[in-house]
């Protein structure tokens, strides 16, 4: 077997595992969710769908976290983010390939050149460079 034909038999496989595992009064809804989400951007489907279900603001912070960050920005240092698994798994899905971390930081303070994320409210002594929504991106740290 080729790679496609064999593609084709793991995702129709794939298929009749999601559908086995739902009920069936389920289905229509699901279908609805992806009509309604599926020409929208990105981000936007992200956001509706069940891995941000559990804290959307937060996603929402994350999206606008990724979208001004300078290229060349080497990581991310989160404050004021719970400090689960569900969030850190989260900041660096959405923030990949850039290194994601929450402290405490062996020296007391992220590496050079990272930008400090803070969820809700930032410092008030912080240099700011960017205001979000749901928080601010301070730094770079010098």
């Amino acid at each position: 077997m080729t790679a496609r034909p064999l593609g084709g038999a793991a995702a129709g496989l794939l298929l009749a595992l999601v559908v086995a595992s739902q009920s069936l009064a389920e289905l229509p809804r699901r279908l609805r969710t992806l009509r309604a989400f599926a020409p929208r951007e990105l981000a936007v489907r992200r956001l509706g769908g069940s891995g941000a279900a559990f804290d959307r603001r937060y996603f929402s912070f994350l999206e606008n976290t990724r979208r001004r960050l300078p290229a060349s920005t080497p990581g991310v240092a989160l404050a004021g983010v719970p400090g689960d698994d569900s969030h850190l798994y989260l900041a660096s899905y959405a923030l990949a390939p850039v290194f994601v971390s929450v402290g405490p930081f062996p020296s007391g303070h992220p590496p050079r050149g990272w930008i400090v994320a803070s969820y809700g409210e930032a410092p008030a002594a912080a240099p700011v460079f960017a205001r979000l929504p749901e928080g601010a991106l301070l730094g770079p740290v010098p």
